[in-house]
């Protein structure tokens, strides 16, 4: 009945094939689509894919394309599309290091200010020519030490209202959010907002796995060590139970045997808070004294006065923090992107209202935005959901944007690099496909772009949904198999 079924779908839906595309090529792809919906692996699940011509929209081929499943990280294209739309390829986010009150000699009456814009970057060691954290609080250090400051008699205070007081999307789940890619976004984000949790395994599997501390050191974290020891090989099986609302942090799960030390990665509950403590360390280390200092991370917007800058910090241009998004699927940059946009065209940064910002972005270029129903910029959320439709109307749209050169370059190219570096080999997909990959529990997907033997640029969309459990590496094949048809069209 469900081959019945899905054949009578596949016969009606919209196909119009363009003039140059391979009438076998795409009817072996139709096939293996058909194939692979009525197999076991998605017996309870959907499958839904759209494939259209880029430059007039064509229907190549379509099943389920207005069904809204979870997009996992092929979202984070939409993101960087439309930052990249409404920013431009060469915007550069800003972080100053402010001061108000006087300097009376060699000691500051006031406070010192670290003032973000949102710039996810701040601080990370990704960017060749771009200073780390670490060389980030020296130069912050040295403005100080150049306007003759060695005295502070205030407060050290990280300005993060930029941005709402809502870092994390309220969708997600628990065993996400204390982990590096569960990060929040903040006004003031420092080092991806992340830090490393050492560990020391044990002999053998079952063995307590010793806690070795973290890097950067970050005294006022509390942890709670419950972590194991797992089977060789096993890798990281961590999860990390955290808050921003609270320096509390447990530790469970399991990390491989046969290490003497094993590293894996958290996320910093509140980075606005962490970035003033490392300033004061860094501050203290070249004897400059703070007194009457505090804590404080997040100051409200009625704080304020007349303040002079003592440093501006510009990241890299937007397209190479995109093309790193991509690349790599990093949530915090995505959903900082998001947040960016919503604050841009609307006013307002929360994740509810930036979605529906970027929404009708898209809706005014002509894209069919029905069942496009985001929670946050990166797909982290579960319950957040596209159509393929929706993810191919947009590729199509961004094309007649004048950044599409720098979008189309950020996107991984499947066999090559990026997340998708070793899949496809030795078939006609690899060095061909642009392709974001996304995955989270029971979803694979995949969205971007393929040429076809003609040299028409198609823009596809795959999504698997509540396929078989366990069969993840069986399903990534699937899939892969048929971004490689794709390139046989």
């Amino acid at each position: 009945m469900k081959f019945s079924i899905a054949l009578f779908n596949l016969l009606f839906c919209q196909i119009c094939i363009a003039q140059n595309i391979d009438s076998l090529a795409l009817n072996n792809f139709r096939d293996a689509v058909l194939e692979l919906q009525n197999s076991e692996l998605l017996r309870n699940g959907s499958l839904a894919v759209s494939l259209k011509t880029v430059k007039d929209g064509k229907h190549i081929f379509s099943v389920n394309q207005e069904r809204s499943l979870p997009s996992a990280s092929t979202l984070k294209l939409v993101s960087t599309a439309t930052a990249l739309s409404v920013f431009g390829g060469d915007y550069r986010f800003q972080t100053f290091l402010e001061y108000d009150g006087v300097i009376k000699k060699d000691t500051l009456v006031g406070n010192l200010y670290i003032h973000g814009t949102g710039d996810p970057s701040l601080g990370s060691d990704r960017f060749k020519g771009y200073p780390g954290s670490a060389e980030l609080l020296s130069r912050w250090a040295a403005a100080i030490q150049k306007a003759g400051i060695r005295y502070i008699k205030g407060k050290i205070l990280g300005d993060a209202s930029f941005f709402d007081n809502q870092p994390l999307a309220s969708t997600w789940i628990w065993g996400d959010i204390g982990n590096y890619y569960g990060a929040g976004v903040q006004g003031l984000n420092f080092n991806e907002n992340q830090y490393k949790i050492k560990f020391k395994p044990g002999a053998e599997p079952g063995d307590p796995s010793s806690f070795l501390g973290i890097e950067p050191a970050i005294p006022y974290l509390s942890f709670v060590n419950q972590v194991t020891t797992g089977d060789k090989g096993s890798g990281d099986q961590t999860i990390v139970y955290s808050s921003p609302l609270g320096n509390n942090v447990v530790l469970t799960g399991t990390v491989p045997t046969g290490f003497s030390s094993f590293s894996v990665k958290g996320s910093i509950p509140d980075a606005a808070e962490y970035v003033v403590f490392a300033l004061k360390e860094k501050l203290r280390s070249v004897s400059i004294a703070v007194i009457e200092s505090s804590d404080i991370a997040n100051i409200p917007a009625s704080l304020s006065g007349t303040k002079k800058v003592l440093d501006e910090y510009k990241s890299p241009p937007l397209r190479e923090l995109c093309q790193q998004t991509n690349f790599w699927s990093i949530n915090l940059y995505a959903d900082a992107f998001l947040k960016q946009v919503g604050k841009r065209l609307t006013g307002k940064s929360g994740y509810d209202e930036a979605a529906l910002a970027m929404s009708a972005f898209w809706s005014a270029r002509n894209a069919d935005m029905r069942g496009f129903y985001i929670k946050d910029g990166s797909g982290l959320s579960p319950s957040g959901s596209v159509t393929t439709g929706n993810l191919t109307d947009i590729l199509n749209a961004v094309n007649k944007e004048a950044t599409f050169p720098d979008f189309y370059k950020s996107i991984g190219i499947l066999g090559v690099n990026g997340t998708v570096r070793n899949l496809g080999k030795g078939t006609r997909a690899a060095g061909n496909v642009r392709v974001k990959s996304g995955s989270i529990e029971g979803t694979r997907a995949y969205a971007g772009y393929v040429t076809s033997r003609s040299g028409t640029l198609l823009s596809f969309s795959i999504i698997a949904n509540k396929y078989m459990p366990g069969s993840n590496r069986i399903m990534t094949d699937e899939l892969v198999r048929l971004m490689a048809l794709m390139a046989e069209l």
